[in-house]
């Protein structure tokens, strides 16, 4: 599966100093993003930024719209997060070129 989307950075306020983070993900609208995976908990896609883990992004997928989630992992191009609360399948059913593919 391959899935056009747009991911942004979430900014928190906290009292230590902010992560590196490529200044494209950290506006409303993001960067894009194609993701390979994408299930109820979770997603994997293809980024060319790199976000600390625990980041909390925020996925905005066509038909779906907006789903927030915290980066597990994210090195060489690929990043993987899980969804802060799980994603009915109905609503994934709406994404864009979700709709002939497997959950995964």
């Amino acid at each position: 599966m391959r899935i056009a989307g747009r991911l942004a950075w979430q900014p928190t306020v906290n009292s230590g100093k902010q992560p590196d983070v490529d200044q494209r993900l950290c506006g409303y609208h993001g960067m894009d993003v194609v993701v390979c995976t994408l299930s109820e908990f979770d997603f994997e896609a293809e980024l060319e930024a790199e976000l600390p883990t625990g980041a909390l992004v925020r996925l905005r997928l066509p038909g779906a719209g907006m789903m927030v989630a915290h980066v597990e992992r994210s090195r060489a191009g690929r990043l993987s997060a899980k969804f802060v609360n799980p994603v009915g399948i109905a609503r994934l059913g709406k994404t864009l070129g979700f709709g002939q593919s497997k959950v995964a």
